[in-house]
């Protein structure tokens, strides 16, 4: 949206989205149960010209809540540090943690493990669940299946179930409990059938990447409403795993590039309703057609993602174990805006070529960052393009990052519902943020935009968007105004019921 001269309305940017109040001497270090260590500053090459990773806002907009580290299942490549079941004061803090992040209104939360259905029930689940959607977070539960919660509430954003293999030969191998395929896939088709959003989550290894076209249809076959991959990155159980040839983890190049076909194709055969892409990063460099087809994949680790232990750590992601702050001790923009976290790594100073002399190195970062294979500290480039002589670097620029959002406006006025998920955030203002958030999407405001986006908000039922013109027809031209709702139905604020 272009803005006119009278209307205060500017082009939306999608996130995808002081006292430093660092905690660095707290003695976390090697003796932590889980290996978790304060910030060590890495040096290397770094960038050829001054680069750093920017914070979307003043607090993460994905926060994975880490409530336990137990499970059923023993994956092969899973990257928890241990397995251990939470007791009772465990699930003390864990809801403490709950509350704080309800406190701070981040988004979009996932609770995740380890199990999270294993030892803890649906109903401290669904509390879980209701405490951060009344605080305007969006929730999602992420699974293996073994157990299928029942009574879930509806307020739950999105359930994320874990499938490694389009068999039960393969799956079970991978999670070395027998019957675990029948179990997940039967688990997900169950919350489909439920009404809520179930999303597949595969981790793409070197024993099972050419698996991931029939993943998708089976995906597709259940009614998911979306496939994300996860590519294999070494890290805790993973990592002492990695070692072993027989087990097969990590693709090659070759490998990798052959799932890339399959999900492409996957893409162009199953229009999901949401989305088929990966979870994890892939380096812009790595493969031309994601670029191509508007695939690309950003690492958001400390941008706009971050991990929370269950005794309330932060780290930039569930593979790191540098703690920046604690939650339970500390105000979360306190922490995201930290000198240390800038300084040891959004300043990019651990980056080696062929990254440092990217110029698109501020978008993409180098692809995943976070591997205990790094010669030195944990921050490192990706595994996928380490050590490769520049000359095999495609060369890339900004404007080849095109986005391919449908912001299009129909020739009739559409009759629309407002998500039960918008909701907009006004906390923190007085540090240059307000956003409102989706389902899945956060969304930076100002100005004309935020008044639009609560009269939109307090609207209850149905509305034809010809009335919502004429309601603000002395804001901004009846195009802006219509390329507006256009954004807010791709963002899923609203939904065309017409």
């Amino acid at each position: 949206m272009q803005p006119s001269n009278n209307a205060g309305i500017r082009s939306i940017q999608m996130a995808s989205s002081t006292d430093s109040g660092c905690d660095t001497t707290c003695n976390l270090c090697s003796k932590h149960a889980f290996g978790m260590m304060s910030p060590i500053s890495i040096k290397r090459r770094g960038p050829a010209q001054p680069t750093r990773l920017v914070p979307d806002f003043v607090i993460p907009t994905l926060a994975h809540i880490e409530i336990t580290y137990a499970c059923m299942e023993d994956c092969v490549m899973c990257y928890n540090p241990v397995r251990t079941k939470p007791d009772r004061g465990k699930k003390a803090l864990v809801s403490k943690i709950v509350s704080r992040l309800a406190r701070s209104q981040v988004p979009h939360t996932y609770l995740i493990g380890g199990e999270p259905t294993y030892g803890f029930s649906s109903q401290e689940l669904n509390d879980y669940v209701e405490e951060l959607f009344n605080a305007g977070s969006s929730v999602t539960i992420v699974t293996n299946g073994q157990i299928r919660l029942k009574n879930i509430t509806s307020n739950l954003a999105c359930f994320g179930v874990s499938l490694h293999g389009a068999d039960a030969e393969s799956h079970d191998s991978i999670t070395r409990l027998k019957g675990s395929w029948e179990r997940a896939v039967a688990t997900a088709r169950s919350y489909v059938e439920e009404g809520h959003d179930v999303r597949i989550i595969s981790v793409v290894m070197g024993r099972n990447y050419d698996h991931m076209y029939r993943l998708a249809e089976l995906a597709w076959e259940i009614g998911a409403h979306a496939v994300y991959y996860d590519i294999y990155e070494p890290g805790g159980i993973g990592e002492r795993n990695s070692h072993s040839a027989s087990l097969n983890l990590e693709p090659t190049a070759s490998q990798l590039r052959d799932a890339i076909s399959l999900i492409l194709q996957a893409k162009d055969d199953f229009p999901f309703r949401g989305s088929i892409g990966f979870g994890t990063a892939v380096p812009f460099c790595f493969d031309e057609r994601l670029i191509e087809r508007g695939m690309q994949s950003a690492c958001g680790a400390g941008t706009w993602f971050c991990a929370i232990s269950s005794t309330g750590d932060l780290r930039v992601c569930n593979q790191s174990k540098t703690v920046f702050g604690n939650v339970l001790r500390q105000d979360m923009p306190d922490i995201w805006t930290c000198p240390e976290l800038d300084s040891n790594f959004r300043d990019l100073s651990w980056v080696d070529e062929p990254c440092s002399s990217c110029p698109v190195l501020s978008e993409c970062g180098g692809g995943c960052k976070v591997d205990e294979g790094c010669e030195s500290g944990e921050f490192c480039i990706d595994r996928i393009v380490r050590g490769l002589p520049e000359e095999t670097k495609l060369k890339l620029e900004k404007s080849d990052l095109r986005r391919f959002h449908d912001f299009s406006i129909p020739e009739h006025h559409r009759v629309l519902r407002t998500s039960r998920y918008l909701r907009v955030v006004d906390q923190y203002r007085d540090q240059g943020d307000v956003f409102f958030k989706t389902r899945y999407q956060t969304v930076r405001i100002q100005g004309q935009e935020e008044s639009l986006i609560r009269t939109i908000a307090s609207t209850s039922g149905t509305f034809d968007e010809g009335e919502f013109l004429r309601s603000f027809e002395s804001v901004a031209s009846v195009d802006e105004l219509r390329r507006f709702v256009s954004v807010l139905v791709k963002t899923g604020a609203v939904e065309v019921v017409i």
